[in-house]
């Protein structure tokens, strides 16, 4: 197994992302602000946190050059890529029915992949939509029965969105092909921004490359990304990892796998451009003691839901994947990666892959470390 380090970004993913951020109340990805902000009031600014903030200069001309070119777009950008409430899904992504496993490819390339893909692939992926970045194995059971319009209702029905989110869903789906032109437009024009902006983000891309570069000459980079962030997708699977950068989400981490089936020779994760040798992976010591309360509130609003606390309890002792907690809690795979969700962002559940599975299991160390921090601010 090899890792390759990406020299160049990801138009499709950064058009997305910069779509996506302009529909956000401030017109900036979210914690682009706070986490600005907190590096400003570093209390010795050396060389390296000057240059973490000339990125959040540079993405911040990139977004200001977006709203500037696409200003009489925003109905239609609010309209297609604007989240549903509660979840990592908007119309767009229905429309697209895209998941990106090749960072070569452009708004182009997109549009001619989605219009080649037949029916049934397009309601099979459909049914396999997860709320979230961490796809689980929905897809085992797809085969099983037909995908007809009628089992993508019931699905829908079962899932957590409102019901006039629901209907929106459900007939785009049906007439995508009148929506998938305003959407490919839309990423066209942002991908125009990003070619317009190059001189200004290249430098960085580049600076992004010879540091991960190196890092991975003189680290466990992986290793490094399971400890921090419980997220650990090794297998004995020889497919190599692409780290690529993630640029408009500067301070974000994702990754997507593929399985056996597919021709990409990679499970890609996207690392935002904000990491560096000042913080390498983890901005936690960054104005650690708002971050602490954050997080105290945040496991406080997340325990308070039944279902959630539900699922903490299914996995505290014994690891389970998507479709084994579907049938054991009788709630749609969708469902349950809609609360699951929330749960990882939190790091209150731990991510393994087994082979082309991925398990669920409850994040011990974090979880006591925000009940020690709950104790200490009121006890």
């Amino acid at each position: 197994m090899k890792i390759l380090v990406g020299n160049h970004i990801n138009y499709v993913s950064e058009e997305r992302e910069l779509l996506l951020c302009m529909t956000e109340p401030d017109g900036y990805p979210e914690g682009f602000l706070r986490s600005r902000e907190n590096f400003q009031k570093k209390s010795s600014p050396g060389e390296g946190i000057q240059s973490l903030l000339h990125r959040f200069d540079v993405v911040d001309k990139i977004i200001k050059e977006g709203r500037k070119a696409l200003k009489k777009d925003m109905e239609l950008i609010r309209k297609y890529f604007t989240y549903y409430p509660g979840s990592n899904l908007c119309l767009a992504d229905v429309i697209l029915q895209f998941q990106i496993w090749d960072w070569n490819e452009t708004a182009d390339t997109l549009e001619s992949y989605v219009r080649s893909q037949s029916s049934q692939e397009r309601n099979e992926r459909f049914i396999g939509t997860s709320f979230e970045n961490f796809t689980s194995d929905e897809s085992e059971n797809i085969s099983e029965e037909p995908i007809t319009l009628k089992r993508i209702n019931n699905w829908l029905e079962q899932s957590p969105l409102a019901p006039e989110d629901k209907w929106e869903i459900f007939s785009s789906f049906i007439s995508w092909e009148e929506h998938l032109g305003p959407v490919v437009d839309l990423m066209k024009k942002a991908e125009k921004v990003l070619k317009k902006t190059q001189t200004l983000w290249q430098p960085v891309i580049d600076d992004f490359h010879q540091y991960w570069e190196e890092q991975c000459r003189i680290r466990d980079v992986i290793g490094d990304i399971s400890q921090i962030f419980h997220i650990d997708l090794r297998s004995d699977h020889q497919r190599d990892i692409l780290l690529a950068p993630s640029m408009i989400n500067m301070n974000r981490i994702s990754f997507s796998i593929t399985d056996d089936t597919r021709p990409i020779p990679y499970d890609y994760y996207g690392i935002g451009i904000i990491f560096g040798n000042d913080i390498y992976l983890d901005s936690e010591g960054l104005n650690s003691e708002n971050r602490q309360l954050e997080s105290c509130l945040a496991f406080c609003k997340l325990l308070s839901d039944k279902s959630k606390l539900d699922i903490l309890r299914s996995i505290k002792d014994h690891p389970a994947y998507g479709a084994q907690l579907s049938r054991q809690m009788n709630l749609t795979t969708a469902t349950i990666s809609y609360h699951m969700s929330a749960l990882i962002q939190n790091s209150l559940v731990s991510i393994q892959r087994v082979e082309n599975r991925i398990y669920y299991s409850v994040n011990k160390d974090e979880v006591k470390k925000i009940l020690r921090a709950i104790e200490n601010l009121l006890l």
